[in-house]
Parts: structure tokens; C-alpha cells; sequence
């Protein structure tokens, strides 16, 4: 007779009747189901960052540029004489082995449509830069209502100004008496679209060219800064005062260093285009300058969905 403050334990029967009728089968479709619900979870996400990166003008210029150096850089590699050999090679191979190879013309296509991409997006862009204008007006008004502090950062944001209004203004003319909307009688007159797009070019590179000194003098103003901070090292501050200022001059240093990384990669390909013969940097190679200079800025944009 089994002791009634004590009854038999059955959890063990429970868990038996639980389990009957789950077969291995059974048990993988929930591991599937798993499997798919967690992969449209990461594309849902993933959609979701990417729909907030083009809801600004930032991120989209940043992923436009992005498909526009990245066609660019397969265009030249599909085209480019060891890939057309690799090619050659693969298609000899498949041969000998009796597989079917692939069209010998069909590697021309792809560089041809990875081409027609990056000049869409680059079509995309100037489009989009039509009204670049209104920003560089918000800019200049406001470096005149609410000047920088330093004279000389002053001087040079004011030129910086004068050089992008040059570049963006002459650019749309250029580009829409490419497209029949600006009488092309008129541009041809002073040089022709092709002496427009380069004096447009000598006006970003004017933009670049004061960069490195604005970042000069910011440079140098930062050292000051901070050696009055260290004589001032004697004044009472609490620990968290100087955590945030550690933070906040780590994130000053490096937007600096981007600004500086962007500005040395970009001068030189800007100058070659300058330039009407340029300065001998291969039309192969500027996708992939261009690139790596908006490299960290898409990093950062892209980064930045993630918080949001």
C-alpha cells in the first residue's frame, strides 16, 4: 500500500504520454520552421535599416555612389584582359570535360551591363544633385549668421562655399545641355559641355584643396585645447565630466581622420580630372579610388540604421 503523504511520482509517465507521437520527422520540420522564421526575421531587419539609410539625402547618395563605383570596378574586371583569360581557360576545361561552356561573347555582355549600371547610377546622381544648390545656400547662410569662432576657418569654410557653388552650378548646366534642356549654342560658346564638366571638377577640387588646410587648423586648435585642459588638471571635475569628454574628443578625432582619409584619397583622382589629360591614373582604377574614399562614410551611414 503506498503511503498516502507520499504518492508515487508519475512525472516521469506524464512526460512519456507528452513525447508519444513525435516523430523524427516531426522534429525537423520545427527546426526548419525555425530555421526559415529566423532567416525572413535577418531580411526583414535588414530591409527595414536599408528603407531608413534611403529615406535621407546622405544615404542615398552614399548607397547610389555605391552601385555607381561598384559596377563600375566589375565593368574593368570583366573586361580586363586576366579575367577574359581565366574565362578562356574555364570554357577549355569544360571541354575537354564534355560540359557545356559558356558562350565565348557572353563575358562581353556582363561588362557591358555592370557599364550601363554604373552609368545609370551616375545618371541617378546628377539628377539628384539638380537642387545641390539649396544646401550650399543653407550653408553659406549659415556660416554668415553663426560664423566659426577662428578667423581663419572662417576665411576658408567662406571659400569652401564660393568653390562648391561654383562646382555644382556649372555641373547642372553642363548636364542639362547634355539633355537638351539648356541651349547647348550657349555652352559651346564658352568651351562646350566636356570645358564645363572640367572647370566644374576644378571647383570641387578648390573644396578639397581648403579642406587639408581647414583640417590644419583644426588640428592645431585641438592641441590647444587640450593643453589648457592639462594646465587646468588641477580643478575639480567629476569622473563622469571627464568620461564624457574622453568620448566626445575620441568621436572629434575621429571624424577628423575620416574627413582627412576622404580628402587624401580624393585629391589626386580629382585632380586628374582636372586636368585634360590628366595626371595618368587609369580609367580602370577610378571606380576603385572612388570607393575606397566613400568607404567609411558608408560604414558610418550604414552603422547608424543599426542605433535608429
Amino acid at each position: 500500500m503506498a503511503d498516502p503523504e507520499h504518492p508515487p511520482d508519475t512525472s516521469k509517465a506524464a512526460d512519456h504520454v507528452q513525447h508519444v507521437g513525435k516523430s523524427p520527422i516531426a522534429a525537423g520540420k520545427s527546426a526548419t520552421q525555425q530555421q526559415v522564421m529566423a532567416t525572413l526575421t535577418a531580411v526583414d531587419v535588414t530591409i527595414r535599416r536599408l528603407d531608413l539609410l534611403l529615406s535621407t539625402a546622405g544615404g542615398q547618395e552614399r548607397v547610389l555612389a555605391t552601385v555607381n563605383y561598384v559596377a563600375s570596378i566589375l565593368h574593368h574586371l570583366c573586361a580586363s584582359m586576366p579575367w577574359i583569360a581565366v574565362q578562356t581557360r574555364l570554357r577549355l576545361l569544360a571541354r575537354l570535360k564534355g560540359r557545356a561552356a559558356s558562350p565565348a561573347g557572353k563575358t562581353g555582355q556582363t561588362a557591358s551591363k555592370w557599364a550601363s549600371l554604373s552609368s545609370l547610377a551616375s545618371e541617378t546622381r546628377c539628377n539628384l544633385r539638380l537642387f545641390g544648390l539649396l544646401p550650399l545656400w543653407i550653408w553659406g547662410s549659415e556660416t554668415l549668421k553663426s560664423p566659426p569662432a577662428d578667423p581663419i576657418i572662417h576665411a576658408l569654410t567662406a571659400l569652401q562655399v564660393i568653390s562648391n557653388v561654383i562646382y555644382q552650378f556649372l555641373e547642372n548646366v553642363a548636364y542639362l545641355a547634355s539633355k537638351g534642356v539648356v541651349s547647348k549654342r550657349f555652352v559651346d560658346k564658352y568651351g562646350g559641355i566636356d570645358k564645363w564638366y572640367i572647370w566644374s571638377t576644378r571647383g570641387w577640387f578648390g573644396h578639397i584643396f581648403f579642406e587639408f588646410f581647414v583640417l590644419w587648423r583644426q588640428h592645431i586648435l585641438r592641441k590647444r585645447r587640450l593643453a589648457t585642459q592639462r594646465t587646468a588638471a588641477g580643478n575639480i571635475e567629476t569622473k563622469e565630466i571627464k568620461a564624457e569628454d574622453k568620448e566626445a574628443l575620441r568621436l572629434e578625432i575621429r571624424s577628423w581622420r575620416k574627413s582627412l582619409v576622404n580628402n587624401t584619397i580624393w585629391a589626386p583622382l580629382c585632380l586628374h580630372w582636372c586636368l585634360e589629360k590628366g595626371i595618368g591614373i587609369p580609367e580602370s582604377l577610378t571606380g576603385l579610388i572612388s570607393f575606397m574614399a566613400g568607404a567609411w562614410s558608408l560604414h558610418d551611414h550604414w552603422a547608424g540604421t543599426a542605433k535608429a
